[in-house]
C-alpha cells in the first residue's frame, strides 16, 4: 500500500493556478465525549463514543506528521477535549514536540483544568452561538451560557490568545451583530463566523441553513459592523457573484481546502479527514497507522476521490479556474448550492474558507488563532 508521506508547501490549484503556501493547522480529536448536544453540531453519532487518544498515539501523530506535513499548530478537539482523563499528559506531548496549541472549547471547562493550561497551551477557541443567553442554550443547551461567559473572560484576563467561533443559522442570525459588540466587549481578540451545513446532528434541520442570497447580504453587514473595530472578525463568504471571485482570489482563495489537504482532522479511532462535511460518514481519507497516513486505496470511493470531482457544468464555465468548481461536498450530499445546479451568477465556494472582514493586516499573533 502507498504510504502518503509528503505534502508540498506551495501547493496548486486543480486548475493550474498558484495557491498560497499550506496552512500548516492539524485538528487532533482526542475525544468524542461531549456533555452537550448541541443541534447543529457535525460530529453526530461520534458524540454517543467514549473513544479517546492515548498520550502515546498524540505523540506518535505529533513527531511524524511534523516531519511528513510540516505542521507546527495543533487544534485539540472533541467532543470536549477538556473531558479527557489525560489532558494534562496530552498539553505536555503537544508542547514537548514543539506544536503551538489551540484548545476548542464548549466553555465547560472543570476548575481542576484551569491549572493545567499554564504555559501549556497558546490559544483558545471557544464556542458561542448567541449573544445573549436563551439564543446560546436553544442551541446548546441548559446552563451552558454563564460558564462559557466566565471562561472567555478568565481566558482574556490570563492572557491567553482568545477567539470565538458563532455557528450562524436562521435561529441565531439575529444575534450575529450584537454577538461582535459582546466579543469586542469582553476582549477577545477575533470573533469567526462558521456557514451551517446540515451535516451530523444537524442532518434534519435544513431549515437552519441560511439561503445563498440571504448570506451573501448577511456578510455584507458583518463587513459594515466590523470595520474600524480592535476586535476581528473573520467569516466564510460560502457564495460569490461572479464580479466578486476576483476579490476573493486575491484575498488568498484557492479552492477547496481539502484538495490541497490543508486541513487534516484525526479521530481516536485512527481515521483521518480531510472535510468536517464527511465527518459523520465512512468515507473518510485514510487512517494513521504506524507512523504514517495511508490513504483508502480499495473499498470504494473516499473524501479525495470526491473533492477532486468536478461538476460537468463546471468544466465549461469561465469562472471554474477562479471559483475551483465550488464545494465538491455539497455536490455528493446534495445540499444548498451544488455546482452541477450553479447558474454562474450565484457561485458556491468552499464555506470553510474564511476570509477578514477588513483587509488583512491582522498581526501574527491574530493569524496564529485561526
Amino acid at each position: 500500500m502507498t504510504i502518503l508521506t509528503t505534502v508540498p508547501h506551495a501547493l496548486v490549484h486543480a486548475a493550474g493556478h498558484a495557491t498560497a503556501a499550506k496552512e500548516p493547522f492539524l485538528f487532533l480529536y482526542i475525544t468524542e465525549r461531549c456533555q452537550l448536544r448541541c443541534k447543529h453540531c457535525y460530529m453526530g453519532d461520534r458524540l454517543a463514543s467514549e473513544r479517546r487518544m492515548a498520550p502515546a498515539t498524540v505523540e506518535d501523530i505529533l513527531s511524524s506528521l511534523r516531519v511528513a506535513y510540516g505542521q507546527y499548530k495543533v487544534y485539540l478537539l472533541g467532543g470536549e477535549p477538556t473531558t479527557h482523563p489525560q489532558f494534562g499528559d496530552i498539553l505536555d506531548v503537544c508542547k514537548e514536540q514543539g506544536y503551538k496549541v489551540v484548545l476548542t472549547s464548549n466553555g465547560l471547562i472543570a476548575p481542576k483544568t484551569w491549572p493545567l493550561l499554564k504555559d501549556r497551551l497558546d490559544s483558545f477557541s471557544f464556542s458561542m452561538d448567541g449573544a445573549r443567553q436563551e439564543t446560546h442554550e436553544q442551541m446548546r443547551g441548559p446552563k451552558t451560557w454563564r460558564p462559557l461567559l466566565a471562561s472567555m473572560k478568565r481566558a482574556v484576563a490570563d492572557g491567553f490568545q482568545t477567539r470565538a467561533i458563532f455557528t450562524v443559522t436562521t435561529a441565531n442570525q439575529g444575534d450575529v451583530f450584537d454577538a461582535i459588540d459582546l466579543a469586542d466587549s469582553i476582549g477577545l481578540e477575533m470573533l469567526s463566523f462558521h456557514y451551517f451545513t446540515p451535516t451530523g446532528l444537524g442532518l434534519d434541520k435544513p431549515h437552519f441553513q441560511i439561503p445563498p442570497t440571504e448570506w451573501a447580504d448577511l456578510c455584507t453587514q458583518i463587513r459594515q459592523s466590523a470595520a474600524g473595530r480592535r476586535l476581528r472578525v473573520f467569516y466564510p463568504p460560502a457564495f460569490a457573484t461572479a464580479d466578486q471571485l476576483p476579490a476573493l482570489r486575491a484575498a488568498g482563495y484557492g479552492g477547496c481546502t481539502a484538495r490541497n489537504l490543508e486541513r487534516l482532522a484525526i479521530f481516536p479511532d485512527g481515521r483521518v479527514y480531510i472535510c468536517s462535511a464527511f465527518f459523520d460518514t465512512d468515507l473518510h481519507y485514510g487512517e494513521f497507522r504506524n507512523g504514517a497516513i495511508r490513504p483508502r486505496l480499495q473499498d470504494g470511493i473516499s473524501e479525495l476521490t470526491l473533492v477532486n470531482t468536478v461538476s460537468s457544468n463546471c468544466r465549461t464555465c469561465q469562472h471554474s479556474s477562479t471559483c475551483g468548481g465550488g464545494c465538491a461536498a455539497y455536490d455528493h450530499l446534495q445540499k444548498t448550492l451544488t455546482s452541477s445546479n450553479c447558474d454562474r451568477s450565484t457561485i458556491p465556494v468552499c464555506p470553510l474558507w474564511s476570509m477578514p472582514a477588513e483587509p488583512d493586516g491582522t498581526a501574527h499573533r491574530l493569524v496564529d488563532l485561526r
